[in-house]
């Protein structure tokens, strides 16, 4: 239990320099939206191309994703429409969907599994990583991009089916260019390739996507320094928290259990996996759109929390190892 307290340690203290940093006037706002657009452009491009480049998928065993998509997309789903249904934009609907479901797998996944189920476990979350941020991001930028096309559409004249035409080659070009799908695309055909990537250019991506995740740490907790705790803002982080903490989870675990029937390494695996806080990448998507920006940051800082007290005991309980 230590040892996992441990390891969500350092996720709090880089929260805590970014607050301190706001605090003290050395990230403004301006320089806040300046590293946060470098990390969405340069630095998480950079962190996705590699990891899913190096993956060799023939290799991963995928009943632990099955597990995990299967219950992780339906709530996506549910999470998008009831948002959407209840007046949001899009742009806040989406934001919602994705912080119920984004897991932070790989600053905290990868060494909170890896010390409770050994190399086994580890490559087990692979199956999970390796299409992580491709399904969740790619999917989150297609509903992004449909809503600004039918926007478009709705105030154009003309003709409908030509207007429809003009809108879905939108999509598809917004959609393909879009700095989280296109390194996600590119590493995919890379891996599929068989290629491996030159040491020197493997190390350059390396150094890039190491930064990504502490930099969107410290960003989150500038962003912090400056929330606004209405009731409202904070109830709403309180229930992307819940539905990504406690929600996620179990559904996972219903569904490999009773469904799947997985056996238990799996299975913990794949719970363990869902009950990790939110990831640090969902601030930076809501910063980019300026959407749900508050509520998003203080939901990430609110998962890990729970994540802190949670996930020792969840370790103890599942039978995995």
């Amino acid at each position: 239990m230590a040892a996992v307290v441990e390891i969500l340690l350092p996720v709090f203290l880089l929260i805590l320099v970014g607050v301190v940093a706001a605090r003290a006037g050395l990230l403004g706002e301006v320089a806040v939206k300046a590293l946060s657009d470098a990390a969405f452009l340069i630095f998480l491009p950079a962190l996705l191309f590699g990891a899913i480049a190096r993956v060799e998928f023939g290799r991963l065993s995928p009943g632990a994703a099955f597990a995990y998509y299967g219950a992780g997309l339906p709530l996506y789903v549910l999470v998008l429409a009831l948002r959407l249904r209840a007046g949001a934009s899009v742009e806040a609907a989406v934001m919602r969907a994705l912080a119920a479901v984004f897991a932070n797998t790989v600053m905290l996944g990868i060494p909170v599994v890896r010390l409770a189920y050994g190399d086994t476990g580890l490559a087990l979350l692979l199956t999970i990583v390796a299409v992580h941020a491709l399904t969740f991001f790619t999917l989150s930028t297609l509903a992004i991009e449909i809503g600004n096309a039918v926007r478009v559409r709705a105030g154009a004249a003309g003709s409908p089916w030509r207007s429809v035409v003009a809108s879905l080659a939108q999509v598809v070009r917004a959609s393909l260019l879009h700095p989280v799908v296109l390194p996600i695309l590119a590493g995919l055909a890379w891996s599929a390739a068989g290629a491996r990537l030159p040491s020197a250019v493997d190390t350059t991506l390396g150094m890039l996507g190491a930064a990504a995740a502490p930099l969107c740490l410290v960003l989150l907790g500038a962003s912090l320094a400056r929330l606004d705790l209405r009731p409202g803002i904070m109830a709403a982080a309180a229930t992307m928290m819940l539905t990504k903490s406690l929600v996620h989870p179990l559904l996972v675990w219903l569904l490999g259990a009773f469904v799947l029937r997985l056996g238990p390494l799996p299975l913990a695996v794949a719970t363990v996996t869902a009950a990790l806080p939110i990831g640090a990448n969902v601030y930076l998507y809501a910063q980019r759109y300026d959407a749900q920006v508050g509520e998003v940051s203080a939901a990430v800082t609110l998962s890990t929390l729970a994540g802190a007290f949670a996930l020792p005991w969840l370790l103890l309980w599942l039978p995995g190892r």
